[in-house]
């Protein structure tokens, strides 16, 4: 594997933990405000994968290269639409919960309460696996179907 490899799957990881970032905190993402910060950010670095690809310094397929780019995009605009939907048809404010505890956004605070902890753990469940299967789904289908 030469160095050149080695980067561009470095590249590669940094976006999937960028995405599991965004999955930690998307309290941030209840409000509209860093809601539209997100998107724009996570819209711009993904054309790195377009940049990737123009430059022909890709070593997957092309379309999984562009998917891995804008995969923080794509989990910002999953987790906003959990975030909805759990709004509209429980007309209940899901709070995100890790290890127990409720967990806060990067710049918004949680404003949860802890009784409804079985709500909130399923709602969790939810919100981490969404992005990461329907990514993950997006993926295999291009892999199998383009590649």
């Amino acid at each position: 594997m030469d160095l050149s490899k080695v980067y561009f799957y470095i590249v590669i990881i940094i976006y999937l933990l960028l995405s599991c970032a965004i999955i930690t905190f998307t309290e941030d993402l209840k409000d509209n405000e860093y809601f539209k910060r997100y998107i724009k950010l996570t819209f711009a670095i993904g054309f790195l994968g377009v940049i990737i690809e123009l430059l022909n310094w890709n070593y997957l397929c092309k379309l999984n290269c562009i998917l891995m780019t804008f995969s923080p995009f794509l989990t910002v605009l999953i987790s906003k639409g959990t975030i909805e939907l759990y709004r509209k048809v429980f007309k209940k404010e899901g709070f995100q919960v890790q290890w127990g505890k409720l967990s806060d956004g990067i710049w918004k605070k949680n404003n949860g309460n802890a009784k409804n902890g079985l709500f909130y753990a399923w709602y969790t469940a939810n919100l981490t696996s969404l992005p990461v299967l329907i990514i993950g789904i997006l993926y295999f289908l291009i892999e199998k179907n383009i590649c």
